[in-house]
């Protein structure tokens, strides 16, 4: 049996993620990667939407600088992979695999609110490889 066939990425991400504004300095986020536990952190703007992502590679590429003085928006990629978690789990690796990535941010469902658009690019979780592994391993 196809295991992509039938799960959805929303039951196989890590829930939650965690984000910080454009203007947090390197030093806060190198502290919250650690005390976190995690390999990096979203980058909202002020609506709370992502406009980037932090990781342990991002932050090494400010080793030689005034981590107290860059911020976020200095280091950040910007060019972030996003899916909904009602995607399934054979298209987030799809995109994992072609974009050479090891992690997925999941955005908000986009559904109608009145005469405005929920925000799509609110991130509610992340899919890395390693969800992906653990999934597969399982029997």
């Amino acid at each position: 049996m196809d295991i992509s066939q039938n799960l959805k990425v929303k039951d196989v991400m890590t829930r939650g993620v965690i984000t910080v504004p454009l203007n947090t300095a390197v030093k806060d986020i190198a502290k919250i990667i650690v005390e976190s536990h995690v390999h990096g952190v979203c980058i909202i703007d002020e609506f709370g939407e992502i406009v980037g992502i932090v990781s342990e590679t991002d932050i090494i590429k400010a080793f030689n600088k005034d981590i107290n003085k860059v911020t976020a928006e200095e280091i950040m990629t910007d060019k972030v992979a996003t899916i909904s978690g009602e995607s399934y789990i054979g298209e987030a690796v799809d995109v994992m695999v072609k974009q050479k990535i090891h992690r997925l941010i999941i955005r908000h469902k986009r559904r109608n609110v009145g005469l405005a658009l929920a925000l799509p690019k609110r991130p509610v979780g992340i899919l890395s490889a390693s969800d992906v592994v653990k999934m597969m391993a399982k029997d």
